[in-house]
């Protein structure tokens, strides 16, 4: 896809901006596999303006007061919050709600859920603003991956209490610690998920063994998940939480 971009900038007509699902991949926004297989360039013109009109080249059309734009590698392009509103028609509440957190992640975000629910709240009236409003609301910060964001939303929808992202666990001693994936501290359950990347990396793979020790160590239950354990819901999983929460005190 650079290289269609790279060929098309040459001629793109002022005020033209890449937007949806193109600007999402120069944002290095996550995406579901339907749209990444979405190769046709996604390029937004001011109201008043002729979209483009070119073979696998899609136009859109938004008031300027709407538009917000900017150069990246001087490349035009919709901000990351404007590329997330903008894809509010073509992503479900949790998938919309997984870009939310991918902008509001790491240690210095240039988003927050704040400033989500913000921007969301002054969009009456426009397509996609209640499933942005409910994913909004449901965005939190530092969150690292898109599964997090699914195995946390299928917990709260199990009635099942929301868990801390990213907490940190110290020793007693306080001079190690280690960052959980989603956990109840007050009843130290964690559950961790686990990519393709964490059997085939070696390091990877012995660095999960030394970890979960270390965190048994520390009186926590470890609760590792993969990909297969969220599918059909999730349900067995979910009855493996219960049990563990319920294990350590947790009483619905």
């Amino acid at each position: 896809m650079r290289s269609r971009i790279g060929a098309y900038i040459t001629r793109i007509p002022p005020g033209h901006v890449f937007s949806h699902v193109t600007a999402a991949h120069l944002h290095g926004i996550p995406l579901p596999y339907r749209l990444q297989r979405d190769s046709r360039l996604h390029v937004t013109v001011p109201a008043g303006q002729r979209p483009p009109q070119v073979e696998d080249v899609v136009g859109h059309e938004i008031r300027r007061d709407f538009l917000d734009a900017e150069l990246l590698d001087g490349i035009p392009v919709t901000s990351p919050l404007q590329t997330w509103i903008d894809l509010a028609t073509r992503l479900s509440v949790g998938e919309l709600t997984a870009v939310a957190d991918f902008l509001c992640a790491g240690p210095h975000p240039r988003y927050t859920p704040a400033d989500l629910l913000y921007a969301v709240s002054r969009l009456r009236g426009r397509r996609g603003c209640r499933a942005l409003r409910v994913a909004a609301g449901q965005a939190r910060a530092r969150v690292d991956s898109p599964k997090e964001t699914e195995v946390r939303l299928l917990v709260v929808a199990a009635g099942l209490p929301e868990p801390v992202v990213n907490f940190e666990v110290s020793d007693a001693a306080g001079t190690t610690s280690r960052h959980v994936d989603l956990s109840w501290p007050v009843f130290r359950v964690c559950v961790e998920y686990e990519g393709d990347e964490h059997r085939t990396d070696r390091w990877r793979f012995r660095s999960d063994i030394t970890r979960r020790e270390w965190l048994e160590d520390q009186g926590w239950r470890v609760i590792r998940i993969t990909d297969d354990d969220l599918r059909d819901g999730g349900r067995p999983f979910l009855r493996r939480l219960r049990a563990a929460l319920t294990a350590r005190g947790y009483r619905a």
